[in-house]
């Protein structure tokens, strides 16, 4: 086979960067306990290079030549702009993720393999740039299959533990379950076109109803959507910070990508049922994701199930431009994907900084129970700035990155409440809107739990009374991410060029720089000056009438100390009650003493919920495949040859049955 197209030598800077990932997993492999620094050279010269790539570089194709092959399919790879986009987004969480990992890895080092680590995330980084520029869904799946697995390792890399174990495996049979959906619909595609290459499928119509249903299926469960994301809020509290930073920030992308590319911009299944089951399943994500993410206590699993949510806000993004391309509006398909596209970049870059402020906070204090922290502002100003900052950007408060992508969608549903084409479509964009909206005030709750109760007030546990700072490295990863958290709001106009390249199909004019109708610069400096104008009179005012202490509401018990504090549950209860029959919401109090009508002597109260689709259906069907695999499937392991021949034939002539129908 040739290589037909460099396009200017930016394939090699990709080849550069995965050659780059592949030293770093070699010597992580070598160095396994005591890795030296070059791990970390590597693995930040391969993001910046895949960055350059991706950035400078333009439209490339590259075809391995013999013997790389697979069965009767060539290592292709092609880049276009679709696919440079989520180039990008690799590169630029890979390096943070490079600085962030050696200081946060430090007090894992007598648990587990730190060369390993570092080599199962340069697997996971050279993996998940294969799944992008795949040219073939042969190399899709293989290079699907190494992300699987590279990062079911990183999320058993503690295994020592059973709870960790146990997550991992939860992990790994959801990405079999995936894999085998999406294999599935791949060949089927391929048995409708005979040929495995992307760019030759064009499935429509009746058709495109099963292998679009299968492929969609797979991977939204790799995308942690509704109602296949179980895996997420188990397998990102035992994974290391680091590690849940790539997963839910860039992983989780790729199955977003793959949806992009085979149902929207590329056309190459087209089934109208797509759009609305997209759309409805990604506001039912947002919603599910941010209720239960209230929920929680542990600062990681509330970030996983914040995952969820805005893998829902992104879908929303492409389940209206799939409708848009349905009813042949442009406008709305343009704006849909590029919502789902800039708020895929955004997402991976304020939950990339969430999860390593929450690992900087857990490797320092070893405590993630939002109960048991607070005041770590004092001794951790750094850390908590920056947290402060991604909390503030995922809650799509302008000026930051979170309000540009959110704005985008807003855009989307007034335009389809304007150009749908039937009153109902246009009651429904005014509904999805309001979903939106309700999701958004939920979301500031939720972070100002995270931030009020773990950040701020007195702390509640003697460990976090005397937190310490992370390391320099953690630090300037934290405040990179922070940046480009704020860059990326304020510069969001000038990301309308590129993705108008990306969203507009041929013959098509690019709608979509004419509809960015807010003066984010402005809206930026009113802001900034207005923060500046406020701290500068409160100063004036401190110095002017200085503060008194008193103690303002005691009852005789002296000084106040945390207890007297809101917890995490007490602060989400309200909310909570709001919307208890979704996950039958209760609140059990425990009242001990000899008078304990009159005299309690304790009193405690335990938040209780259920999660309907864990304990209504995935537990009674695993409950069900064991007693089929203990009675049934384990007696076909009897030992006899005789038996193993009969079962062989059996499957032998229901093949040829099925071949000659």
């Amino acid at each position: 086979m040739s290589i037909p197209d460099l396009s200017g030598g930016f394939a090699w800077l990709c080849g550069a960067a995965l050659f780059s990932w592949l030293i770093a997993t070699v010597i992580g492999f070598i160095q396994r306990r005591n890795p030296g620094p070059s791990l970390q050279f590597f693995l930040a010269l391969g993001g910046l290079l895949l960055l350059i790539s991706a950035i400078s570089g333009g439209n490339w194709s590259v075809s391995l030549p013999l013997p790389f092959y697979l069965g009767d399919a060539g290592f292709n790879f092609v880049a276009d702009p679709l696919a440079r986009w989520f180039l990008g987004i690799i590169g630029l969480i890979c390096i943070p993720t490079a600085l962030f990992t050696p200081g946060y890895m430090h007090h894992l080092r007598e648990h587990l393999s730190v060369g390993l680590v570092w080599s199962m995330i340069a697997l996971l980084m050279i993996s998940m740039t294969g799944v992008i520029i795949a040219g073939n869904a042969l190399v899709f799946l293989v290079c699907w299959e190494v992300m699987a697995l590279s990062s079911f390792a990183l999320v058993a890399a503690d295994h020592e533990h059973r709870a960790i174990r146990k997550a991992a495996f939860i992990y790994l049979g959801a990405t079999r379950t995936g894999t085998a959906f999406l294999m599935g619909g791949f060949l089927w595609a391929h048995a409708l076109t005979g040929t495995w290459t992307f760019a030759d499928w064009h499935i429509f119509g009746t058709e495109a109803i099963g292998p679009a249903l299968l492929i969609f299926i797979g991977l939204a469960v790799k995308a942690g959507c509704w109602p296949f994301h179980l895996w997420l809020p188990i397998a990102h509290p035992a994974a290391p910070a680091p590690v849940s930073a790539v997963m839910s920030g860039v992983m989780i992308k790729t199955a977003i990508y793959a949806m992009i590319r085979l149902f929207i911009v590329d056309e190459h299944i087209v089934a109208a049922f797509l759009g609305p089951l997209i759309l409805i399943l990604g506001s039912i994500s947002a919603v599910w994701g941010i209720l239960f993410a209230l929920l929680q206590r542990d600062l990681k699993r509330l970030l996983a199930y914040s995952s969820v949510e805005n893998i829902g806000i992104i879908l929303m993004g492409i389940g209206i431009a799939l409708l848009g391309r349905q009813w042949n509006v442009e406008l709305i398909a343009q704006i849909g994907v590029a919502a789902a596209l800039f708020h895929a970049l955004n997402h991976a870059v304020f939950k990339s900084l969430l999860f390593m402020g929450t690992g900087a906070i857990d490797a320092g204090i070893h405590i993630r129970d939002i109960d048991k922290l607070g005041g770590l502002i004092r001794n951790m100003p750094w850390t908590v700035g920056a947290f402060i900052v991604g909390s503030v950007a995922i809650c799509a408060l302008p000026p930051l990155n979170g309000f540009a992508g959110e704005w985008l969608l807003y855009k989307g549903f007034f335009s389809l409440a304007l150009l749908g084409p039937t009153v109902g479509i246009r009651l429904s964009a005014l509904l999805l809107m309001g979903i939106l909206a309700l999701v958004g005030a939920l979301v500031i709750a939720c972070f100002v739990k995270a931030v009020g109760i773990s950040m701020l007030g007195m702390p509640r546990s003697s460990a976090a009374e005397n937190a310490k700072e992370a390391t320099r490295e953690m630090v300037i990863a934290q405040i990179f991410l922070a940046f480009l958290c704020v860059a990326l709001g304020v510069t969001a106009p000038l990301f309308m060029s590129p993705l108008s390249v990306i969203v507009t199909r041929a013959n098509q004019l690019p709608l979509l720089q004419n509809n960015w109708s807010i003066p984010v610069v402005a809206i930026s400096i009113v802001i900034i000056a207005g923060i500046g104008l406020l701290t500068a009179w409160m100063i004036k005012l401190a110095r002017k009438n200085p503060s008194r202490h008193f103690i303002t509401w005691e009852c005789g018990f002296g000084k106040l100390g945390p207890r007297t504090q809101y917890t995490g549950s007490s602060f989400s209860q309200p909310i909570a009650r709001i919307f208890g029959a979704i996950y039958n919401y209760a609140v059990d109090i425990t009242i001990k003493g000899k008078q304990r009508r009159h005299f309690p002597e304790k009193v405690s109260a335990e938040m209780n919920y259920e999660a309907y689709l864990e304990t209504r259906i995935y537990l009674p069907l695993i409950h069900t495949i064991k007693r089929l695999s203990g009675n049934f499937l384990m007696r076909l392991q009897a030992g006899s040859i005789h038996q193993y021949f009969i079962h062989m034939a059996l499957v032998l002539a229901l093949l040829i049955w099925v071949g000659s129908r």
